[in-house]
Order: structure tokens, then C-alpha cells, then sequence
């Protein structure tokens, strides 16, 4: 799994790609958590690139969606499609995650004062391999 980083003012897309399953969950959770000990709390997951989520990966999910509001932020989804949209409308957690369509609206939904658009913010893209 690779997990991309894009900070777009005081939001930060996390943008994993592969498998987000017992074998990755660990990995997933400390790019969170370093995310969040930087100070940003405000996060936008894109799942657009995660075809497969099982009990441990939206496990991960929920911490990580708990650690920013814990942080006085939040974490919105993006690009939630077919079978992990299922799992979440079967846990009931679409009643708990906010969920957009695309990247652009996740980010723009935590106001202007919190997200810049990439062509006037500062972008700093950071990428993490992660092994499982």
C-alpha cells in the first residue's frame, strides 16, 4: 500500500492506494497518527484507489475519523464506491462519516478559512510506502 499525503491549507488529503485489510491497518494508522501529532486535524480520506476494506481496515477508519475529532477536527471521505459503500451503509457508519463524491467537495465542505484550492494554496505532497 502507498499512502499519498496533500496538504491544501489546513486540510490534508490522505489518498492510501491498495488493500486496506489486517495486513496494511497498521501502516494506515501510523501515517494517521503522524498526520494528527503534526497538528492537522482537519482530513479528507480518498478511497478511490482502496478496492477492499475489511473489518480491520474500517477499523482503522473509525480511529481515524475518532483521533481527528478527538483533535477538534474532523475526517471527511471521498470517493467511496461499490463494495465499501455497502459496508458502510450495513454498519450504519454513512450516519457517522461524512461522505462526498469527489476530493475537491470533502475539502471545500470545511469552509474556505480551512481549505485552499491547489492552484493558490501551497500544496506540499508527501508519500509513504508502506510494506505489510
Amino acid at each position: 500500500m502507498t499512502i499519498n499525503e496533500d496538504r491544501r491549507g489546513a486540510v490534508v488529503v490522505l489518498a492510501p492506494a491498495g488493500r486496506l485489510t489486517v495486513e496494511t491497518e497498521n501502516a494506515f494508522s501510523s501515517v494517521v497518527k503522524r498526520t494528527l501529532s503534526a497538528g492537522h486535524e482537519f482530513l479528507v480520506l480518498d478511497l478511490a484507489d482502496v478496492p477492499y476494506i475489511d473489518s480491520c481496515g474500517l477499523g482503522a477508519v473509525v480511529q481515524a475519523y475518532v483521533g481527528a475529532c478527538r483533535r477538534g477536527g474532523t475526517m471527511k471521505l471521498a470517493n467511496v464506491t461499490g463494495r465499501t459503500w455497502r459496508l458502510l451503509r450495513i454498519t450504519h457508519l454513512l450516519t457517522v462519516l461524512e461522505v462526498h463524491d469527489s476530493v475537491e467537495a470533502a475539502a471545500l465542505s470545511f469552509g474556505p478559512e480551512q481549505y485552499e484550492a491547489p492552484d493558490r494554496a501551497e500544496v506540499r505532497r508527501t508519500g509513504y510506502e508502506v510494506a505489510h
